[in-house]
């Protein structure tokens, strides 16, 4: 009897060792679904993805709209003074926070953006950049109830020419990051404040071409302020022609820490990033795109990484259950994915599990502009293609 016991047991750790070595089930891409919307987005939307509402962001003027396209209400930030509204986050309340540049007396309005997107034959789109305006000078922070009301609209002294690239929020207070024209070229820029709208005096990061895309708050109060440079930071020096970087300060504003990419001869960018300290930005290598996605430690080391063939512009988004999300627009085959061998680079929404492992895929059309996860509406992404804006979720 106890050789039959033990015969079983030892089956049952052979079967056990086999499924848990086998090689992973190949992944079949699905498609997206787009959202019939019922009025234009622009590729200079900023989106953001809060509970069962979809919050998109233009200039001075936000709208939420539902699963279903429709528009739940709309708020213009701003009346008399020019402001231009760059960055969205939500806090645990569902309160959500805006930050941009505005200037300090009223001035003439520009012209809006066209609605149409631009002809892009090429589909290579990196991240649009909004252009620093030197009559924007003064950092602002506009509260906003999730129905659409507004609460408070908090400013900051002015600077030079500034541009607000992300806004964090938690309990204890809000980080701004962004770029500042400064007497040397521009500089990464990061702005402390308390949620009563009380400012704390900038962090300037670089002197001369240093920005800073996205910022990230520690559950110890650290800063992550994660970007881009062509100048030597912390006394390292530059690896390529622009390198991606992070630098992380402590609670009182010391940095405490300087990570920059090491590829010679490469243009680099962090532009997306999510609390876990998931970065995806675009790499070019001569006449090479591609997209990266590495997952750091708090220490700032890396613990996975991928590289794609793509066209450079990549989104981030934290999922449940310590997953994340990575969407560009992919430009060749990928190991593990069966069906997918685009024609011409195409949206593709990648997700991975707590360690890493890739274990889903979705396609969309056109190139990410955006991309986000609510657990009422799942994984959201918007996207751009050669004459129109649009907005897919899975169903």
């Amino acid at each position: 009897m106890k050789k039959l016991v033990v015969s079983l047991l030892s089956l049952s750790l052979i079967f056990s060792t086999q499924s848990a070595t086998a090689a992973p089930k190949p992944i079949v891409v699905k498609e997206m679904v787009a959202i019939n919307l019922a009025s234009p987005v622009t590729v200079d939307t900023k989106m953001l993805v809060i509970g069962s509402s979809i919050v998109l962001l233009n200039d001075s003027s936000v709208r939420a709209i539902g699963a279903d396209g429709v528009e739940k209400w709309r708020l213009a930030l701003t009346q008399g003074a020019a402001s231009i509204a760059s960055a969205l986050a939500a806090d645990s309340a569902g309160n959500i926070w805006i930050a941009g540049s505005s200037a300090g007396a009223p001035v003439v309005t520009p012209s809006p953006t066209p609605t149409v997107a631009p002809i892009n034959p090429d589909n290579v789109l990196v991240d649009p950049k909004v252009p620093l305006r030197s009559d924007l000078t003064v950092a602002t922070i506009w509260k906003i109830s999730n129905t659409g009301a507004l609460i408070s609209t908090y400013t900051a002294e002015p600077l030079m020419a500034l541009l607000i690239n992300s806004i964090a929020i938690n309990a204890k207070g809000i980080t701004l990051g962004g770029v500042c024209s400064r007497d040397g070229g521009n500089s990464g820029v990061i702005i402390n404040a308390d949620l009563e709208g009380k400012f704390s005096k900038p962090i300037f990061l670089g002197v001369s071409d240093t920005s800073i895309d996205v910022v990230v708050l520690g559950t110890d109060s650290s800063v992550y302020a994660i970007g881009n440079s062509t100048e030597t930071l912390a006394g390292k020096k530059v690896a390529g022609y622009r390198d991606g970087i992070i630098a992380k300060y402590s609670s009182t504003g010391k940095l405490s820490a300087l990570v920059r990419s090491s590829a010679a001869k490469a243009r680099r960018e962090w532009l997306s990033a999510t609390n876990s300290l998931f970065l995806t930005g675009p790499v070019q290598t001569g006449q090479k795109f591609e997209s990266a996605l590495t997952k750091f430690a708090t220490n700032l080391s890396p613990t996975w990484t991928y590289r794609f063939a793509s066209t450079g512009a990549t989104y981030s988004a934290l999922g449940p259950n310590g997953s994340h999300f990575a969407a560009f627009a992919s430009a060749s085959a990928i190991k593990g994915i069966t069906n997918w061998k685009p024609s011409r680079p195409s949206a593709l929404l990648l997700t991975f599990d707590s360690k890493g492992a890739l274990v889903d895929a979705k396609s969309a059309t056109g190139t990410p502009l955006a991309l986000g996860y609510s657990k009422d509406l799942g994984i959201v992404l918007m996207s751009t293609g050669q004459t129109a804006v649009s907005i897919f979720r899975l169903t």
